[in-house]
């Protein structure tokens, strides 16, 4: 089983690396303020998945194992950068009042502040469950600290998912066939960051740690090539979906329609 959720956890790693490059190839081509927020977004989400896969090939959880703090310190300042640049690059055609790239701004600094003074002071024993290391005594409490995480995580790919679907809704042809399909990924990897509190939060046992898991990572791997199709959809698949004709010049960072 770990094998095959490790297989899962690179394959995530592959397609969100190949969304990146592409972006990076398209800002390349257009340098454009959008197509330069979304080359910063996708190559940081793809490395926060690299990120993730090898340090699960590393440590396993599941045995007690956790990964050195200067790592998991990384992986938390990318995801947060990664965020704020997906929405500035919804910011690039969705209006932001001025407060709102303020909060976000200060939310993400707060956010890489916060992981460099709270130290994980619990972990996973298969014996015991999820017990205290001891030692450790952080400013707020670690478990705390992650909830706070969640809740940020969910809201900012929650508002990414709304907006993106409401955008869609609005707009017409392969504009909002591409919206949508982002949509429906955002969607997704909201749905997953519900599940992780059932890992946290209570006295998980191995198995339920393991199926939940599994669950989320599947999950999370449906949003890879959603997310792929509607950021750098292939010429083929645009006009099928849309029945529009190829204009010249366009580039997927064009979502307006």
């Amino acid at each position: 089983m770990r094998t095959s959720q490790l297989v899962t956890s690179y394959i995530q790693a592959v397609i969100f690396a190949a969304i990146g490059a592409k972006s990076v190839m398209a800002w390349l081509r257009e340098r454009e303020q959008r197509s330069a927020h979304l080359a910063i977004a996708t190559g940081l989400f793809a490395v926060s998945s690299l990120i993730g896969a090898i340090s699960a090939t590393l440590w396993d959880t599941g045995k007690g194992e956790v990964a050195p703090r200067a790592l998991t310190i990384t992986s938390s300042i990318v995801l947060f950068l990664s965020l704020y640049a997906f929405l500035l690059f919804l910011s690039d055609f969705v209006h932001f009042r001025p407060w709102a790239h303020v909060l976000s701004g200060f939310a993400t600094v707060s956010n890489i502040v916060l992981a460099f003074i709270e130290r994980p002071d619990l972990r996973f024993d298969p014996q015991k469950g999820i017990v205290a290391i001891p030692g450790i005594h952080n400013p707020i409490s670690f478990r705390a600290y992650i909830g706070y995480v969640l809740l940020y995580l969910a809201a900012a790919f929650g508002i990414l998912f709304v907006a993106f679907f409401i955008y869609g809704l609005r707009v017409a042809g392969r504009a909002r066939t591409r919206m949508l399909l982002i949509g429906g990924g955002f969607f997704l990897i909201f749905a997953v960051i519900g599940l992780i509190p059932r890992l946290l939060f209570g006295n998980p046992t191995a198995e339920t740690i393991r199926q939940v898991s599994t669950a989320a990572q599947y999950v999370a791997l449906l949003a890879g090539p959603l997310l792929y199709l509607g950021f750098t959809p292939p010429d083929r698949f645009k006009r099928r979906a849309s029945g529009d004709r190829p204009q010249t010049g366009e580039t997927y960072v064009r979502m307006a329609s």
